[in-house]
């Protein structure tokens, strides 16, 4: 049986890394700078947690290694992006340019080739006593890693800090009126420049997952998109906390889908059931609601979407044989990203600074 426990608990697993990233990635958009750098800010977490943990055998010390160096990098990017006025995307793509160039020098001279090799104890999950032993519930949300919770929480408090205090309503309004911010004898700058460096830390904090707390070894380039879909998962949650949420956990879902799948030789009746289901509802939730753009892209949405659940339903009473190589497997969280965009990013409104840099000086002119 493919959907069981422990895909769920796979599923959450891969969600951790990715749901670190985008939490700082809604907090550092909803300010208004998009924070393209997030993959470097990643990989340079990943690659100094692993070389804190083993340079001093402490994993406490290599999380504070790997958060403090995508805080690093967060602040080249604030001071670039926020205090300079530079293009947000541009200074993103050379800060991943930068990190992956960086850990690939330090993993040469500091490790050699044995850096692959070089295997330190990762997390072992943590029960709760007494509800780790509830039957399935136990043990998908009460039998987790401490980072899983941990990365749980920080959404939790991102969303009470951002629509409960003044602090988050400055991060908002930096990023949807920043005269408002201004007027109200705050700095935007100094806003964006926090929310900036709290993404950076956060996304350090993801990558320090993938190497000290999953992978137990730093490889070059590790990361492998997941900032990326870190950077998806905001825009097709709509930026809000309850969407950036579900589309972490369908992009964590689809790995470890994926995973499952490659050890199967065909696809599972179940499956396609899901195909057809997903498809099909969204083909009527579509229909329901019309889209901001044109006409003819949203009417080749829908009636794609109904053809591709007719088919899948067909799969499921045919249950054809069929084999689906593992490079397209592994390409599937990001197959997935690419139609949730193109699907549903145009439904919602990013705000409206996000982009572009403030200059208090130029906003009277």
């Amino acid at each position: 049986m493919v959907f069981d426990t422990a895909l769920v608990v796979s599923t959450l697993l891969l969600t951790t890394p990715i749901l670190f990233a985008a939490t700082g990635e809604l907090v550092a958009e909803l300010a208004g700078v998009i924070n393209i750098g997030i993959e470097g800010m990643m990989l340079a977490g990943a690659f100094f947690a692993y070389w804190g943990y083993e340079s001093t055998g402490s994993p406490l010390v290599g999380l504070a290694c790997g958060l403090l160096a995508g805080a690093a990098l967060g602040g080249v990017m604030a001071l670039f992006a926020v205090q300079a006025g530079a293009d947000q995307v541009v200074v993103g793509i050379g800060i991943v340019v930068l990190a992956m160039g960086i850990t690939s020098l330090a993993t040469s001279e500091l490790f050699g080739q044995d850096a692959s090799r070089s295997l330190l104890a990762v997390e072992t999950p943590v029960g709760i006593p007494l509800l780790d032993r509830v039957p399935f519930i136990g043990r998908v949300l009460f039998d987790a890693k401490p980072l899983e919770y941990v990365a749980f929480a920080l959404l939790a408090l991102t969303a009470a800090v951002l629509y409960k205090t003044r602090a988050g309503l400055a991060v908002r309004a930096a990023g949807e009126m920043p005269e408002a911010v201004t007027a109200n004898g705050l700095n935007v700058r100094a806003v964006r420049w926090a929310a900036v460096l709290f993404a950076g830390s956060a996304a350090g904090l993801g990558g320090a997952f993938l190497s000290i707390g999953e992978a137990g070894t730093f490889v070059e380039n590790m990361t492998g998109g997941r900032g990326y879909l870190a950077l998806a998962a905001v825009i097709f949650g709509g930026w809000r906390i309850r969407g950036v949420l579900f589309a972490c956990l369908a992009f964590g879902f689809c790995d470890a889908l994926q995973l499952r799948l490659q050890g199967l030789p065909a696809v599972p009746v179940e499956v396609w059931a899901l195909a057809a289901v997903v498809c099909g509802g969204y083909a009527a939730w579509a229909w329901r609601r019309p889209s901001n753009g044109g006409r003819l892209a949203h009417s080749v949405a829908i009636t794609s979407s109904a053809m591709l659940a007719v088919l899948f339903v067909v799969f499921v009473i045919a249950q054809p044989a069929i084999e689906i190589p593992n490079q397209l497997l592994l390409a599937l969280p990001y197959l997935v990203t690419l139609i949730a965009l193109a699907g549903l990013a145009s439904r919602v409104l990013a705000p409206r600074f996000l982009g572009f840099p403030y200059f208090p000086a130029r906003s009277s002119t």
